[in-house]
């Protein structure tokens, strides 16, 4: 067990890097070949193919117009329908990338801004590796074993799925973990105000963001590893060219085009006073469910764990409490111009994901 006091703003350990030394040698822990869908074609390697969900259609150009267009591995999973039904990111197992709109209905008034404080930080990674240890310099040679997959936003709950090199590499010394993409994690969330969101606008297109650094492997050239679709959302690529309106690739029939917000309101911002200071426990297992904890040691700054020699966990899980929270304000959202519906923004979608 090792518990980490952490405080908002610390910078923590990229591991994007050492995470692609799984390559295209890494295997699902408990999976085969037949059980794995493989893309465009056939899985004939067990080792060829790792993503434990799905492998989205690439995006195959016909000329160099969809590669300078579309890049089919920043797939959206977006939601479209009244502002009022609009689900969670985060409860479909993804991250918010950002709202776009369409149907403007009163755009009077500029929407206001809302600021909250982050109350809990969760893992977005957990890899391990063997070589190393957490107080040595050269650690970051150490060789990745594998990892878990965590959902978005995890809670904490036991996890075991992992992703393993091979059978017989699965001993580990160190363990690395994550809690955010960026270098600089803020203390407060800033969002528009869902009341003044269904009031000016009559639908909402929320795009979610997933990424998964440990599964990236897929069988087809191009294609992107992803969690399944959540029941009403659909697959989404952004259209990065000029043009009014772009030719959507096969794959991704369906143009659909929002506006990224209203034109004439300052931009929202958040002024923060104080810091948050949480406390994580994070516990490693010798068994699947949880119950035969592994006891280990580490480096705070680096969210870096010593584990026993000849340690392999199988699972995990971690706890947060909140020992501070930060003071925030919004600042923004103030009339600066004409109100208009702001710039438009295209999408390429597939079909929406029935229940």
């Amino acid at each position: 067990m090792m518990r980490t006091t952490k405080r908002a703003g610390t910078r923590t350990r990229t591991m994007a890097a050492a995470l692609l030394s799984l390559g295209a040698g890494a295997a699902l822990a408990g999976a085969s070949c037949a059980g794995l869908p493989c893309g465009d074609g056939d899985c004939t390697d067990p080792k060829s193919h790792t993503c434990p969900w799905r492998c989205a259609r690439p995006v195959w150009p016909n000329d160099d117009y969809f590669d300078e267009h579309f890049n089919a591995r920043e797939t959206l999973m977006t939601w479209i329908g009244d502002p009022r039904d609009a689900p969670d990111c985060t409860a479909a197992n993804a991250y918010p990338f950002r709202d776009y709109y369409q149907d403007p209905k009163s755009l009077d008034r500029c929407p206001r801004c809302v600021a909250e404080p982050k109350r809990e930080r969760a893992y977005v990674r957990i890899t391990t590796a063997k070589g190393g240890h957490c107080a040595d310099e050269t650690n970051g040679d150490a060789s990745n074993v594998g990892g878990f997959v965590l959902p978005a936003a995890w809670d904490g709950t036991c996890v075991s799925q992992r992703v393993i090199l091979g059978p017989h590499a699965e001993e580990a010394d160190i363990a690395w973990g994550g809690l955010s993409y960026a270098e600089t994690e803020p203390n407060c969330e800033v969002s528009l105000s869902a009341e003044d969101v269904a009031a000016s606008w009559g639908t909402l297109v929320r795009a979610c963001w997933r990424h998964w650094e440990l599964d990236q492997i897929c069988g087809g050239l191009g294609t992107q590893c992803d969690p399944e679709l959540a029941a009403g959302f659909r697959d989404c690529l952004i259209y990065y060219g000029d043009e009014a309106v772009p030719e959507c690739p096969n794959s991704h029939p369906e143009l659909v085009q929002a506006h990224a917000g209203v034109k004439g309101c300052t931009r929202c911002d958040v002024e923060e006073t104080g810091s948050r200071e949480t406390t994580e426990t994070l516990t490693f297992y010798a068994d699947e469910g949880c119950t035969q904890p592994i006891p280990a040691t580490g480096i705070e700054d680096d969210v870096c764990f010593d584990l026993p020699s000849g340690a392999v966990p199988r699972s995990i899980s971690a706890t947060s409490r909140v020992e501070r929270t930060a003071t925030c304000k919004a600042v923004g959202g103030e009339q600066e111009g004409e109100l208009a519906p702001g710039n438009v923004v295209s999408l390429c979608c597939g079909p929406v994901e029935r229940t």
